[in-house]
């Protein structure tokens, strides 16, 4: 018996033994989450890693990163890797899949269970605490976790009023030892309640030292842009995006060739600016400036003939909101004509600031002859230096309205048939004639009356409608206005200048002949206007070409070639829309 004892515990040990490798085989999976940085700086690249192991997996779809907030997700930087491991002769095989994320706001977060599906069946991973700091945070304690590169948008004021100039500034900083080669703005940086001007900066940019919060970093300005609140409120900067060349000093690359070089992105945090609402004004006009302006009106000619135009002219010049200056509205007296107005602007980029001067023309025509007074005006705008409006008046005008002396009717003379008798034989013949009602220039002679009554009734219709309805007039005039926008690429050799009128071109274009506001209106919401039109192929072709101009900047072998075939496309693109409008 106790030998059959023995045998039987040594069959259960051997079963034992010949069972532990299947043992391995029944384990379940295991998902884990890890991140590279759980303390991660606004705009700074951080990774996450999803690992999947056990003893026998099967067929395994990439996951997806679920939505996380305060992290955005580099779609197309997944990466993928395999591993076998065999211990104690049971094989455990690790998936791992890595994914790059940009942090965004500062905060604290969390990252939700990702879900993978093996087999058919689901699993879902563990969640993941992390904070987002603000770089502009970091203290001496923190230096070492301090991030090596990021950037800032850094305006000049916080909290304008209602159409001021805020200069922004989108500033890279980056610790010493770091070479930045190039850097190339993500397009479609939108500025939402905001009209937004590109200003001009020296394309290579300077780096100066400097401390942030005990810490050294080399600072560069890079872009700089005016920006004018079109509303009160708390507008929001978009977070701003640079996809940097970035390389690193190493011991192994002592003469510079280039190793280690690698394409980094970084994003600024968003930027609050708390617009403020501009007082109530009294017994002046105000126009939409905000800046500092001088205002004159000037008259010509003072003298003219009865039916000959006279322009009067309101020319606005100074530092601030140009482009969203409106035209002031005088009293004219009703023997005088009003046609359309004309209105141009000069602008200048320069010296972080935007500058210029805009023109209004009234043109009058005078009906009878006298002399008439426009009356004296009182313009205002808003100057900031000052928290105060400034009430410019620009004097009355005299106008003398005179009859042309070679236009007088002409006297009526007695008219003398000069009959003198036939002498000699004359021959009688009878002549075959058609009636009156059978000739053609009789009945072109009775019509005539009636088409030119028609044309002139339609041509004061049309003269009328021009003059009364806003949105008829500028859908009428806007190929000429772009026409002749345009007409200006020849006489500038700038081609940072050129894509910049091709800019103002389209969007004028599209904005009269959709009577939309003619400022305030972002680039997605002139393209959300052209889809509604419903032809994509249109829509693509403003999309390419608005983008364009908008990183014209930082695109690489422009040259006066690429301008003109540009050219040739917006032309192209107005006469379509012109069809479909």
């Amino acid at each position: 018996m106790k030998k059959i004892g023995n045998q039987s515990q040594f069959l259960l040990l051997i079963f034992i033994f010949l069972m532990l490798p299947f043992t391995g085989f029944t384990q379940s999976l295991q998902v884990d989450l890890s991140m590279s940085e759980t303390n991660v700086y606004s705009g700074e690249q951080v990774s996450v890693k999803l690992a999947i192991s056990g003893t026998s997996i099967g067929s395994i779809n990439q996951p997806q990163p679920p939505e996380i907030d305060g992290l955005r997700w580099l779609r197309g930087s997944t990466s993928r890797g395999t591993n076998y491991v065999l211990k104690n002769n049971t094989p455990t095989i690790t998936y791992t899949f890595g994914y790059l994320f940009i942090a965004q706001d500062p905060g604290s977060y969390t990252i939700p269970p990702f879900e993978v599906e093996i087999d058919g069946e689901k699993y879902q991973s563990n969640t993941l605490n992390f904070t987002v700091l603000d770089p502009a945070t970091i203290d001496e304690e923190e230096a070492q976790r301090a991030p090596d590169i990021y950037v800032r948008l850094e305006p000049a004021t916080e909290s304008p009023v209602v159409g001021e100039q805020v200069i922004v500034d989108v500033v890279l900083y980056f610790k010493n030892g770091i070479e930045i080669s190039s850097y190339q703005p993500t397009p479609g940086w939108k500025a939402e309640g905001f009209w937004k001007e590109e200003l001009q900066y020296p394309q290579r940019a300077q780096a100066t030292s400097t401390l942030v919060n005990g810490i050294r970093y080399q600072k560069a300005r890079l872009i700089q842009y005016a920006l004018f609140p079109t509303k009160s409120g708390e507008l929001t900067l978009s977070p701003f995006e640079l996809t940097l060349s970035v390389r690193q000093q190493r011991r192994s690359d002592p003469f510079g060739f280039g190793f280690g070089q690698e394409r980094q992105k970084v994003q600024s945090i968003p930027v609050t600016i708390n617009a403020q609402p501009l007082p109530a004004l009294k017994n002046a006009a105000f126009i939409g400036a905000v800046g500092d302006f001088k205002i004159t009106r000037e008259v010509s000619p003072k003298k003219a003939m009865v039916g000959e135009s006279i322009e009067i002219t309101t020319k606005i010049s100074g530092t601030g909101n140009i482009p969203l200056i409106n035209k002031p509205e005088y009293e004219f007296p009703e023997a005088l004509e009003k046609y359309n107005p004309q209105q141009n602007s000069t602008i200048n980029r320069q010296n972080r600031e935007v500058s210029g001067t805009k023109v209004f023309t009234d043109v009058l025509i005078a009906r009878n002859e006298g002399t008439f007074t426009i009356p004296a005006a009182k313009l205002a705008y808003f100057d900031p230096s000052t928290d105060s409006y400034v009430i410019e008046e620009v004097p009355a005008i005299k106008i003398t309205a005179e009859r042309d002396p070679n236009s007088s009717v002409a006297e009526v003379r007695d008219l003398k048939l000069e009959i003198e008798p036939i002498s000699g034989l004359a021959q009688w013949s009878n002549t075959t004639s058609r009636p009156l009602y059978q000739k053609g220039w009789v009945w072109l002679m009775l019509m005539l009356p009636l088409f030119i009554t028609a044309g002139a009734y339609g041509y004061k219709k049309y003269s009328d409608r021009m003059r009364t309805d806003t949105a008829f007039a500028r859908s009428r005039t806007a190929s000429k206005k772009a026409e002749k926008t345009l007409s200006e690429l020849n006489k500038s050799a700038d081609i940072k200048q050129g894509y910049h009128l091709i800019e103002k071109a389209l969007i004028q274009f599209i904005t009269d002949k959709l009577n939309l506001p003619p400022a305030g209106l972002s680039h997605s919401d002139i393209i959300e206007q052209v889809e509604t039109l419903g032809n994509a192929e249109t829509t693509a072709s403003l999309k390419q070409l608005l983008t364009k101009c908008e990183t014209i900047a930082y695109a690489p072998n422009v040259n006066q070639e690429s301008l003109q075939t540009d050219l040739e496309k917006t032309k192209q693109l107005i006469k379509e829309l012109e069809k479909q409008v």
